[in-house]
């Protein structure tokens, strides 16, 4: 007698013990379906900044209606910065302290736009989570902005310096007994050749001077109107979701349905073999 294992040995196995190959993906798909009911519903919502782009076009498919974001060649991104700075400084304390979120926000770079910075929110609240990122979205935008805007410092220390400049050709004409006058400068006629020299120099440093606080002054006021407009961070909001990540009843009835065939038929031949035994 032969004690070769055929397919049809396989199926005969199976047609007998047909209930147990039903069964099992039965009750494991009507068990996933309970537990994904009982499960609370998770909510996403994601609110982006950007962050001065040269030129950026993106198409929010995931709100209503479609928008579209157009920024001109104007804006500039940093190059020193890249997008682990913005995300690590998005992560701060100040920024999280600024926008209380009330749900888990997870902080990302865009992988195809570097000036892009996703902030997403989840929980079981939709509302909730589009309000907590788009706080938190206008938190960060608010912190990168303070980060863009000039201290003003070069400018102070040029004034400083034109003012002693100044200030030494004031005590020049008093040590040396005539008038200095700021709009008119005129050189003294009765005072010795190397006197004279002196106060051209003295002059001469004054113009350069000034000459550097007007270029230091001037850049200055170039790039706080600049930090204030075309540097400010733009924030396209989230919107609330109008339906739940998770879980998700379908998929997780199919991997249910999945196991529970593994499982029957596991189930049938150990049963078989129990029974020859």
């Amino acid at each position: 007698m032969s004690n070769e294992i055929t397919v049809r040995d396989y199926l005969d196995v199976l047609i007998r013990r047909w209930y147990v190959v039903v069964a099992m993906p039965l009750l494991a798909m009507l068990s996933a379906a309970l537990v994904t009911f009982a499960l609370k519903p998770m909510y996403e919502a994601t609110a982006t900044l950007a962050l001065a782009p040269t030129t950026v076009s993106i198409s929010l498919a995931n709100q209503l209606p479609p928008y579209y974001l157009m920024v001109g060649d104007a804006r500039r991104l940093p190059t020193a910065y890249t997008p682990t700075y913005y995300v690590a400084l998005l992560k701060g304390a100040d920024v999280v302290n600024a926008a209380k979120p009330q749900a888990a926000v997870t902080i990302a770079p865009d992988g195809n736009d570097r000036s892009l910075i996703h902030l997403t929110a989840r929980g079981d609240d939709p509302k909730q989570v589009a309000d907590t990122a788009n706080a938190y979205a206008q938190a960060g935008a608010a912190r990168i902005q303070q980060l863009v805007q000039p201290t003003g410092a070069e400018a102070t220390a040029a004034r400083k310096r034109m003012d002693d400049a100044q200030d030494a050709l004031i005590a020049f004409a008093r040590n040396n007994g005539f008038s200095y006058d700021p709009t008119a400068p005129d050189v003294p006629s009765n005072l010795s050749r190397a006197k004279i020299l002196e106060f051209q120099q003295l002059l001469r440093e004054r113009d350069i001077a000034e000459s550097v606080y007007l270029d230091f002054a001037r850049d200055y006021e170039r790039t706080m109107i600049l930090a204030n407009t075309a540097y400010v961070p733009t924030i396209i909001p989230a919107a609330a979701p109008t339906a739940p990540i998770a879980p998700k009843l379908a998929q997780n009835v199919l991997i249910g349905a999945a196991f529970g065939v593994l499982i029957g038929l596991l189930g049938a031949f150990s049963l078989e073999f129990i029974a020859r035994k």
